[in-house]
């Protein structure tokens, strides 16, 4: 994809989100802060867009349009690690959002941060978010809890019996299931660094054995002093400072630098 492409791509998208909705702003203070920000993404200034929106964020919180106009602006200016950390931020606040998800693989596939092919168990686990596993679960545990009730006072055949209650527990399993691995998957955090070295042991002077391209989803295992153990989303696995990383989910006021 040429420049010109890439940029209109990002540019057409937040047209849609230039004028807030009447109550996403506190105060006109905010609202002309936002405004201005708006400009000067328009002018190309993204440096100026990421500051004025940082500041949106720190005062108000986070809001999915703030962060997806914030996102832009990393996404422009070559900082695909903030990028990639905003758009993930978003869509947590508007999961079904299709210019987050549409902008979030764009910025990816140009970065070449491809995820390892995921298995049949897994894609059949990514089906779902993790709300809807939960409210999977609840319900199936319901059902089963309603259904042995009715058992206790009606009279079911043996055959109807065990056939509806297997199948309330294999959906119950199959929801437990869902639940922990979108919840295993749930806050991941982004290399913000370019090229961040992933080392074979918890210390400055270890050896590296590879690097993390900057927007690479890692997932934090443990951590020991400034360092952590992450397994990233092709399976590599090392120890990494914790400051070149920052988690999807977190507060404004732990919004990274």
């Amino acid at each position: 994809m040429n420049g010109s492409a890439f940029r209109l791509v990002f540019i057409l998208p937040l047209l849609v989100i230039l004028c807030p909705a009447p109550g996403l702003f506190a105060s006109t203070a905010e609202e002309v802060l936002f405004q201005d920000a708006n400009t000067a993404y328009s002018r190309g200034d993204y440096a100026q867009a990421i500051a004025l929106y940082r500041q949106i964020i720190t005062t108000t919180g986070y809001s999915p349009s703030v962060l997806y106009n914030l996102a832009n602006s990393y996404a422009l200016s070559g900082q695909p690690g903030q990028a990639v950390l905003n758009y993930e931020r978003a869509l947590r606040l508007a999961p079904s959002d299709p210019d987050i998800s549409g902008n979030l693989q764009l910025v990816k596939k140009e970065n070449g941060l491809f995820p390892r092919e995921s298995s049949r168990t897994e894609r059949l686990l990514q089906l779902l978010n993790l709300n809807q596993w939960t409210a999977l679960l609840l319900f199936s545990l319901i059902l089963l809890t309603i259904f042995q009730a009715a058992a206790m006072k009606y009279r079911f055949s043996r055959q109807l019996y065990f056939g509806v209650t297997t199948s309330c527990c294999l959906l119950l399993c199959l929801a437990i299931a869902g639940t922990l691995f979108r919840y295993h998957s749930f806050n991941p955090s982004i290399v913000i660094a370019v090229d961040a070295k992933l080392l074979l042991s918890p210390f400055t002077s270890s050896a590296s054995i590879g690097s993390l391209p900057e927007g690479r989803l890692v997932y934090p295992q443990k951590r020991h002093g400034d360092f952590s153990y992450v397994i990233d989303e092709t399976d590599r696995q090392g120890w990494i400072p914790s400051s070149l990383i920052e988690p999807v989910c977190t507060t404004p006021a732990g919004f990274g630098s």
